[in-house]
């Protein structure tokens, strides 16, 4: 592990973090941990962190992704709440909040479902849980399908480009798109392991207070799956950022940001 700076990036067991703290910050406030989904990165929370300064914040490349590619890949939904564990132990924070977006909001569900005491509340937005509707068959959307005829990196561009669109992966730097590419592995890995079912989180088993986020214009499907989790967690409530898809982090900063406040208030 390599010491950071109040404000800075570094390494924490090969995975790429990034911390935003400052050394006058109320103590009684948590750290806040965010954990982006498949084929995302930390980077795409710093719009979302800059409008947050009275928190100790943390973003973190997952292993496999963007400056964690190096570190590996992890074969098991397991393997990446493991990460999150080191993640804190690093903050040294004895309270913490954790925001996931997409596959991450799963990863914070399964960290949960540990009852780490330093965990205090999630924020989950829009994450897939196919136990909940038996929808196993179409987690990846046909990715892991085209990964098994064509190979990690066509499978990892696929995926993309269903995410994104067409236009966002035409105006990529072609290094650009050979990185995402390389995330292929990754992306086959946690889509796998999603989709079996003896790896199903139960929601009943989680008693933090969860606060759900969806976005008004996000496929109803992800609605959808967001109103079964609601209905299957203890401790829930569910909050819509108007006007917001998928993507509200990248898209609605402020309105995110405020999502992020009212998972801390719940928390409690």
């Amino acid at each position: 592990m390599t010491a950071s700076p109040l404000d800075g990036s570094l390494r924490v067991n090969g995975l790429a973090v990034v911390r935003r703290t400052r050394a006058n910050l109320d103590p009684a406030l948590p750290t806040v941990l965010f954990v982006h989904g498949a084929m995302d990165r930390a980077a795409s929370f710093s719009r979302v962190m800059r409008r947050l300064v009275q928190f100790d914040l943390i973003a973190f490349d997952r292993r496999g992704y963007s400056g964690s590619l190096s570190a590996g890949v992890n074969k098991t939904l397991d393997g990446h709440v493991d990460d999150l564990i080191e993640v804190i132990e690093f903050s040294g924070s004895e309270s913490v909040v954790v925001i996931g977006h997409s596959m991450g909001g799963t990863l914070a569900l399964g960290l949960a479902a540990r009852a780490d005491s330093r965990v205090k509340g999630l924020g989950v937005f829009e994450s897939p849980m196919p136990s909940l509707d038996n929808s196993y068959a179409s987690v990846g959307a046909g990715a892991i399908e085209r990964g098994d005829e064509q190979g990690p990196a066509s499978a990892a561009e696929f995926f993309y480009r269903l995410m994104v669109g067409e236009a966002t992966w035409a105006r990529l730097r072609e290094r650009d798109r050979e990185a995402r590419r390389a995330e292929g592995p990754a992306l086959l890995a946690e889509l796998r392991s999603l989709r079996t079912p003896s790896a199903a989180i139960d929601p009943l088993g989680i008693s933090l207070p969860v606060l759900l986020g969806v976005g008004s214009e996000s496929p109803s499907s992800l609605r959808t799956g967001s109103a079964l989790l609601h209905a299957a967690l203890p401790r829930s409530e569910m909050v819509e950022i108007r006007g917001a898809g998928h993507g509200a982090h990248l898209s609605h900063a402020d309105e995110f940001a405020r999502y992020v406040q009212s998972c801390v208030v719940f928390a409690g």
